[in-house]
């Protein structure tokens, strides 16, 4: 039987990797479902801001306690659990230090995108598709054999930037923010594909040569989007990597970025709360997979159910629910609300 902990365990870590995907997914439906870019290489930027997270945020502190990082990559767990004890007496540069790392992630993940975007944003569709996707993979074979980054194949430790919280309410107060952090993102771009821009993202979408023919500089603003939705992604990077406290290159394989595909495509691209309940059907059954795992009997390794179980859920819902569980519908301006508003007033 579960014991009492599990559950809240399980929520814990449900609310946790929620945030976290809801985050991705919200950005890919901002670049796909809105702005119709096939961003197959989401676990780019998803990883830059991981990457950062566990490049900077233990040599930063080392720097500012006045520690040498000799031998860092064979040392690395040592040095974070020094530099957590630190954190733990030092509130103030704890917040400061998770604020920095936020702001880092959002940077480095909007830079990759602009990167990215400059010799694929021209592309058409399926090419520009296939050019982020080797994109996608590349960040992650650098940090596999470049040590003075992640440390190679063994990864880094992260440490504890919430040690200074009590420890019957850390992980609470952890998870509240990071669902603070991705609602106020759901919220944003909620408002964004509503406002004006939001017209012209999916006038692009629907018949880029028209938008163009309006005077419409079509890769300036699909550079705009991409580089936006790459610095959310940046952002939940960050997040996974203070969550989870270790970063390993082969966490970001290729196979991620279709795990945030296989979210808004339930969920119903083009449709931000579709988005979100795409991800937390993933997360929930994900979740609860892992949880049952021990009890489930099946011919194969059971790590792997998930994968088979989404795999049957994605052909049902291209069969019977193309457009996914809650399709796009035409949504009203934030201005256009306004004069009704007014209107109704008089």
């Amino acid at each position: 039987m579960i014991g009492i902990a599990d559950p809240i365990r399980f929520v814990i870590d449900l609310t946790a990797f929620f945030s976290i995907y809801l985050m991705l997914s919200i950005s890919l439906n901002l670049e796909y479902g809105y702005t119709g870019i096939p961003n197959f290489g989401k676990v780019l930027f998803f990883a830059g801001g991981a990457f950062i997270t566990g490049a900077v945020i233990t040599r930063l502190l080392l720097i500012i306690i006045g520690l040498s990082s000799e031998n860092y990559c064979s040392f690395n767990v040592l040095y974070a659990s020094e530099v957590t004890k630190y954190l733990a007496e030092n509130p103030l540069l704890s917040v400061l230090i998770f604020v920095t790392m936020l702001l880092a992630g959002c940077i480095v993940g909007g830079l990759l995108g602009y990167v990215a975007s400059y010799p694929a944003i021209r592309l058409k569709e399926t090419y520009l598709g296939i050019t982020l996707l080797a994109s996608g993979e590349l960040l992650r074979i650098v940090a596999r054999n470049y040590d003075p980054l992640i440390c190679g194949t063994l990864g880094v430790s992260v440490p504890d930037v919430f040690a200074w919280i009590p420890v019957n309410v850390k992980e609470f107060v952890q998870v509240f923010i990071m669902l603070g952090i991705a609602l106020s993102t759901w919220g944003f771009v909620e408002k964004l594909t509503r406002s004006p821009l939001g017209r012209l993202i999916r006038a692009i979408r629907d018949n880029e040569i028209a938008a163009e023919s309006y005077g419409k500089d079509v890769v300036k603003v699909r550079t705009k989007i991409l580089v936006l939705g790459s610095a959310i992604a940046g952002i939940a990077g960050v997040l996974y990597a203070l969550y989870v406290r270790s970063v390993h290159a082969d966490d970001f394989m290729p196979l991620r970025t279709f795990i945030i595909w296989v979210m808004i495509i339930i969920g119903g691209v083009g449709n931000n709360i579709g988005a979100a309940l795409g991800s937390f059907i993933y997360v929930l059954t994900e979740r609860l997979i892992m949880q049952y795992k021990h009890y489930i009997v099946a011919p194969f390794d059971v790590n792997y159910l998930s994968y088979i179980f989404f795999g049957i859920i994605l052909i049902l819902i291209l069969m019977f629910k193309p457009k996914g569980l809650l399709p796009e519908k035409p949504s009203k301006t934030i201005e256009f609300e306004k004069i009704i508003k007014k209107l109704k007033k008089k």
